[in-house]
């Protein structure tokens, strides 16, 4: 394989620096202006409704962005966008129900909901859950933006890792949400500038100019956007459809990164207005890097001799080494700062969030802290110590990448049916805690049942009616069928037994809360 850029010039290197600078000072400026821990975590309800739609953009745009989306373009077709058109037909759910709903009913964090609803274990269940997925999703992307940079200029990916989450730690521990949510506006204008530059390299450099590539593109079939069948053993329409809707339909209404982003601005106009740009930005980048791949493909039709056959044949690697070989300075260290940038705005709002969930929904339920100040220095010290963690878990994967791997399935699987469990306390009136972990035991055994391919090639020993028994549908339906399972058998459940807990769901259902 040819050698990556090893060099890199001292524009790209001040680009780079500046970035470094710039967020670090913002998370000092803002830190000053701190006086209490729903401040830190919500950010005194001020923030700009357009702000917290970038902050929640950038926060779904990871290094996977860069990786995965180019990848597809380039060896397939725009298949991987379907799930993403459905993003703004979430947002209408979102903006019609969910938002109001939070913003009635939650302080500062989404599992409170869950206690009020269906008692303290479903809350300590849900933000368990939550923390540790938060916390291996950290270490991974952290650890894709190491090996993508490690790609494109040889740079040690302990270094890389390190720097980029040590930064990380030092301006989201300081400056909390706010910092968090300022800091991502200006990494999602590094993330879009960046991609369209590299839109323009690959459109107007080759022979012909952009009719020339966009043709090579078109006659290869790289345009097909949908399979049409309704085979739900296949990625179909029909399955990417389904799984862009629960998907999003899950992150979007039970994740705390997303409630906090609804519940930091001063109006439910500013949050409703922030929800659809934050989607319709998200749609759009998706769109610009599978483009982005689409006419990398292009750009090695004529120029075979450019790509060698060992990056080819890593598909994730293609962008990366185009980005290595063939951008100009200037763009070389702004790729690097996107890079940077789209891992860090992942890792700073999952910090905030986990912290805000370790301390409100865990510590201050057992240690009840009355200090503002002093919930503050916890809140400070908690997101730190989840940054530290996320650092590590990214350099562990360096060499046990299969072992987490195998931590982020069962935790997957442990999760499965939790957007089931909110939707019942959403919209079922009669359902009680009782039905709903019935309806979660079942929604997390479908996943189970899902997962076994992958627990059997980690190597775990399974039961034999597990092993012999497959999952009759494309893997990309097992949120939706673990979550209709969830919320079905929950409410078949809530209405056969008896609900011990006596609690009144009266204003804690969408038809009933306040608006």
């Amino acid at each position: 394989m040819s050698e990556p850029v090893t060099t890199i010039h001292w524009i790209d290197w001040t680009i780079l620096g500046v970035y470094f600078c710039i967020i670090v000072a913002v998370g000092f400026w803002i830190a000053r202006r701190q006086r209490s821990a729903d401040d830190y975590y919500v950010g005194g309800r001020t923030m700009p409704g357009w702000a917290a739609g970038l902050s929640l953009f950038a926060t779904s745009i990871s290094t996977a962005t860069f990786l995965a989306y180019p990848a597809h373009g380039f060896g397939g077709d725009w298949t991987r966008l379907v799930p993403g058109l459905m993003l703004p037909v979430v947002a209408i759910y979102l903006v019609s129900l969910v938002i109001p709903f939070y913003r009635s009913v939650v302080r500062v964090s989404a599992y409170e909901y869950l206690e009020r609803r269906f008692g303290y274990p479903a809350r300590v269940y849900a933000a368990v859950i939550y923390i540790l997925t938060q916390l291996f999703r950290m270490g991974f992307v952290l650890f894709l933006m190491a090996k993508a940079i490690h790609t494109m200029t040889g740079w040690d990916l302990r270094t890389i890792i390190v720097v980029c989450g040590l930064a990380t730690v030092v301006y989201t521990t300081l400056g909390g949400v706010r910092a968090v949510i300022w800091t991502d506006v200006l990494q999602s204008l590094i993330l879009f500038g960046g991609g369209l530059g590299c839109l323009a390299i690959l459109l107007f450099r080759p022979e012909g100019g952009p009719g020339h590539v966009l043709q090579i593109a078109y006659h290869a079939g790289k345009f097909k956007i949908a399979d049409l069948s309704l085979d739900p053993t296949r990625a179909s329409i029909l399955v990417m459809m389904l799984y862009g809707l629960v998907q999003y339909g899950d992150n979007y209404s039970t994740h705390q990164t997303c409630v906090q982003r609804y519940l930091s601005v001063p109006s439910l106009r500013q949050a409703r207005q922030g929800v659809w740009l934050g989607n319709l930005s998200c749609v759009l980048t998706w769109t610009l890097f599978l483009l982005i791949g689409t006419l990398l493909c292009s750009f090695y039709t004529i120029h075979p001799d450019q790509l060698p056959a060992e990056v080819a044949a890593d598909q994730t690697k293609v962008f990366p080494y185009f980005m290595a070989t063939q951008l100009p300075v200037g763009l070389v260290g702004l790729f690097l700062t996107a890079m940077c940038a789209a891992a860090m705005s992942s890792l700073d709002s999952a910090m905030n969030s986990l912290s805000l969930t370790t301390v409100k929904d865990l510590v201050l339920k057992w240690r009840p802290i009355v200090s503002e100040r002093g919930q503050l220095i916890l809140a400070k010290a908690v997101s730190c110590g989840w940054g530290l963690a996320g650092t590590c878990a990214a350099l562990s994967m360096i060499r046990v990448e299969k072992a987490l791997d195998f931590s982020i399935t069962v935790f997957s699987i442990l999760a499965g049916g939790m957007f089931g469990m909110f939707l019942l306390g959403f919209f079922a009136r009669r359902a009680h805690a009782m039905g709903v972990y019935v309806g979660l035991v079942a929604g997390a055994a479908v996943s189970l049942w899902a997962a076994t391919g992958e627990l059997a090639d980690a190597g775990l020993p399974l039961p034999a009616m597990l092993a012999n028994v497959t999952f009759p549908f494309h893997v990309f339906l097992t949120a939706a069928c673990s979550n209709a399972v969830s919320f079905g058998v929950g409410y078949l459940a809530s209405r056969i037994l008896p609900n011990r807990s006596q609690r009144d769901p009266a204003g804690l259902t969408v038809w009933t809360a306040s608006r």
